[in-house]
């Protein structure tokens, strides 16, 4: 079969674009991200364009996303809904450690014209917070003769407990 080269993959670009995260999906990458750092940068080289603003770091091994009005006043509802009040929710250091998913907005206006565009969905994702396995748990774990790989995929589970259920 002849090689199949995928062109979005090859982009040279230095922030994140519609094309990186159609890439993503074709690969079935799921577009959440946790972010790491949210700042005011001045003078950055954005795919050759050199311009201030407001770029979203992630902790995930992705480009940074340039923010726009529209994503700013998304992730300031976020942080309003996290319950900070007032000027803090539009404090962007306090974005830190939030959880988005991004999708390519087709619609986007600019310039007079319509193209493609990177925004965050306004549901922020919800993330399942696994609880400890503690010796509450170990008599009905020990019924079901479960393995430490079953207890791992509803369970947080630390070497210290694991060794004081293993010791039963």
């Amino acid at each position: 079969m002849e090689t199949q080269t995928d062109w979005r993959k090859y982009r040279k670009s230095t922030h994140l674009a519609s094309a990186d995260l159609d890439a993503m999906e074709t690969d079935k990458i799921p577009l959440i991200f946790t972010i790491k750092e949210v700042k005011f940068e001045t003078n950055v080289d954005v795919s050759g364009t050199k311009m201030d603003g407001i770029f979203c770091h992630f902790i995930e091994p992705i480009k940074p996303l340039k923010l726009n009005s529209t994503n700013n006043k998304i992730l300031a509802g976020f942080a309003k809904k996290n319950g900070l009040v007032g000027k803090e929710c539009h404090i962007i250091e306090n974005w830190k450690g939030m959880k988005i998913e991004l999708f390519v907005d087709r619609n986007v206006k600019m310039m007079g014209a319509i193209t493609d565009g990177i925004r965050i969905k306004p549901l922020q994702p919800v993330t399942k917070v696994k609880p400890d396995f503690t010796a509450a748990n170990f008599e009905a774990a020990k019924k079901a003769n479960a393995t430490k790989e079953q207890i791992e995929k509803s369970y947080n589970l630390t070497t210290e407990i694991w060794n004081q259920y293993n010791a039963l």
